[in-house]
Order: C-alpha cells, then structure tokens, then sequence
C-alpha cells in the first residue's frame, strides 16, 4: 500500500513537472515551478450531533507546485499543486456513548459498557493525496519582494486513515497488542461504539451509538497570502498562510455534521 501511494504520488508530480517543461523554457518569467513543505494545524467544525473538537492536531505536507501566467498579465496565475497532506482531527464525546460486545466471562451473554460525555477521546490520523487549483494574484516587485493573495479548491482523496481511542479512566476497546485500527475497515467496526436499538424503530436506529468511518473524500476551499523573495534572477523564496476550509462533512455517522479545517504555513522555492 506504502509504495503505491509513493508511486502515485510521483506520477503526479512527474506530470505536472514534465507537461509544463516546454513553457517553462520559452518564458520563465510566465511560469514558475517549484516545491513546498507545509506545517499545518487542524481541527473539526462540529456543527450537529454528539460530538465535539478536543483539541488542535498538528500535521504535515510537502509536494510540487506551479503557478501558470494567465494571459499576457504577469499579475494572475493558475496555481496548481500535488501534495500529500497529513491532517489530524481529535474529538470527543459530548453524550453518553454505549458499547455492546460478546461476554468474555459468561458464554452467548453480553457485555454493555456505558461512557459519560467527555470520556472517549478519538484521535484520527487521515493522510490526503492532495491536488489544490488556485487563482493567485501577484503584486509588483517591491524590490526583492513580491506579494500575494490566492483563492480556489484543494480536492483531497484519502490514502491512509488510523483512529485511536482513547478512554479516560476505563480499560482500552484494544486488545493487548492494538492501539489503533482504520475505522473505514469493515473488520474494525468491532471498536465502534454500537449503542442500543431505538424501540419500534424500522430504520434500526441507535442510540448512544458512534460510526467512527469517515468520509474518503475532502473538498475543501483555500484562502491564502505571502510573500516571494527573490534570490537570483530565477529563483524565489515562497512564504505564506493557507486557510484550508472544508465544504463537505468529515463523518460518516448520519448523526453527526462537522468539516474538518486547517491553517498551514506555506515554506517552498520556485524557479
């Protein structure tokens, strides 16, 4: 799985490295590619539904970049990008949450466990392939420094996700040896939190209950602004913030709506 993410990943940058190298030749002043490394700081938008954001997750990104003269006008530009993107989410519990397992003492019994609000924290790691599009405009050279505004979308599509549980004051939902799963498994549903069914109900509703699967796909809008610094006559130092907002829900559980955020620092060199 590792080394068809890596080699997806540099298909894509050879694409969009090699398929703009003969633009890049005639006018380098009209194109410019580059790369960038990208801190980032992430949270989740919890709009309905019984759960909440437990705290800031700090993540990572890197990828290839190219912003493309749109016109005879060197002041806007085409930027596109492919990255991979590192974006965690940490939540919790703001209801009672039930989980109804196989007894390990009393054979064909069960065992319900009950949580307070609060007490299940649920920490997801979600890597994205990444392939961000934007209209960047540029002001003039102040000097060596040339500012910049961008807005557009950033299509995500998930490559990877893990989720831990954690439990305060309470056993661990893992068995010696575990200490994560990827809630989007159907063999790992057996760490979800299945609560009780809704009386009468012809829907099998639940209640107390938690789907931990998330959404494979992320469309979120970008909003971003910094800085180039020239230097040499082809070469720039790129620096800037990108808020990453997105427009479609992060959870899978039909109960609950929230959007997963995220501020980055943007660090990278163009030529």
């Amino acid at each position: 799985m590792k080394t068809q993410r890596n080699t997806s990943f540099g298909i894509a940058a050879y694409l969009l490295l090699s398929g703009f190298t003969t633009l890049h030749s005639q006018d380098k002043s009209n194109v410019k590619l580059g790369l960038r490394i990208s801190p980032n700081f992430s949270w989740v938008n919890v709009q309905r539904g019984p759960m909440s954001n437990a705290s800031l997750g700090v993540g990572f990104s890197y990828g290839v970049t190219g912003d493309f003269s749109l016109g005879r006008n060197n002041n806007y530009f085409l930027a596109t990008e492919v990255s991979i993107s590192t974006i965690p989410a940490i939540i919790q519990n703001t209801g009672i949450l039930k989980r109804i397992v196989l007894s390990t003492t009393i054979p064909g019994e069960k065992d319900t466990f009950t949580y307070k609000p609060h007490e299940v924290n649920f920490n997801y790691t979600v890597q994205y392939f990444q392939l961000p599009i934007s209209i960047k405009m540029k002001s003039a050279p102040m000097g060596k420094i040339r500012y910049f505004v961008q807005f557009g979308l950033a299509p995500s599509f998930k490559i990877r996700g893990n989720l831990k549980t954690n439990i305060s004051g309470s056993q661990s939902i893992y068995p010696l040896g575990t200490k994560n799963h990827d809630p989007n498994i159907k063999t790992d549903d057996t760490y979800q939190f299945n609560g009780l069914d809704v009386s009468g109900s012809q829907k099998t509703e639940t209640i107390n209950s938690y789907i931990d699967d998330i959404k494979a796909t992320r469309m979120p809008m970008i909003l971003g602004a910094g800085f180039e610094y020239t230097l040499s006559e082809s070469t720039s130092f790129v620096c800037g913030l990108r808020f990453d907002n997105a427009i479609n829900n992060f959870f899978k559980d039909p109960n609950i709506t929230g959007r997963s955020n995220m501020i980055s620092l943007q660090a990278g060199i163009v030529f």
